[in-house]
């Protein structure tokens, strides 16, 4: 099912608005960079993560109020600290899953593999709108936990689906899949941080933790691997 994504000008900025598409990447500043500085301002985060003051303004009062951010001074003249960033991590994780909130198709395809699928979006050079996600992400960061050999894709412009239904010769398939195409719910966080793996576009390894940590398809046991083996994840994540 599709997440909502957009809150009206006037209505209070409840606690779960803070996992929306744009404050994820306040979110991820924090857990990436935040947790290096001995302290920052409201400006500083909204000028890296290209937000308004205002958001940043916003999803750091949640974030005090629930003691996960400490903060001296008033107004825009604040400092903050950050410390916690398994706690907020695990906040996160309670508040999402790709399941709930991106829209997912299945499909069986008359190519074989995932190297040859591969091969055939870079032909057609339709390896531009796309993104690996999931356990294909995973396996980009040399992560592999599993012998899954599907394809799952992030599609960036969902205008090119129906062509790229096309060209991977894809036919719906309801039960398992080869290929798994993807609406982004984090629309701003994967284009603001995305990697590349020989050429294709690669979700941020964040990202990719949080979308597996509740994907029913061996999505925990490959997160907490992923956790184990990048840095920048073994930091932030404590197991149970």
């Amino acid at each position: 099912m599709k997440g909502k994504f957009l809150i009206g000008f006037n209505e209070p900025y409840l606690e779960s608005n803070i996992y929306a598409d744009k404050s994820s990447l306040i979110l991820e500043w924090l857990l990436i960079e935040g947790i290096e500085k001995s302290e920052f301002s409201l400006r500083e985060v909204a000028r890296d993560c290209g937000v308004s003051v205002g958001l940043v303004q916003r999803v750091f009062g949640v974030l005090v109020l629930n003691g996960l951010l400490k903060t001296e001074g008033v107004r825009t003249a604040k400092k903050f600290t950050f410390k916690k960033p398994n706690l907020l991590l695990k906040s996160w994780l309670g508040e999402y899953s790709i399941a709930k909130k991106c829209k997912m198709r299945t499909y069986r395809s008359g190519f074989q593999g995932k190297k040859e699928l591969l091969e055939v979006l870079r032909k057609s050079k339709l390896d531009e709108v796309v993104a690996l996600a999931l356990h294909s992400s995973a396996e980009a960061y040399d992560c592999k936990n599993t012998n899954l050999e599907s394809l799952e894709l992030y599609v960036l412009d969902s205008s090119a689906r129906e062509k790229l239904e096309h060209v991977l010769q894809l036919e719906p398939q309801e039960r398992g899949y080869e290929v798994l195409l993807i609406e982004p719910y984090y629309k701003s966080l994967l284009n603001h941080n995305m990697s590349s793996h020989k050429n294709v576009k690669n979700s941020p390894a964040l990202l990719t933790f949080l979308d597996l940590y509740h994907f029913p398809l061996r999505g925990q046991e490959q997160a907490e691997f992923m956790a184990e083996r990048i840095p920048k994840l073994k930091r932030i994540y404590k197991h149970g």
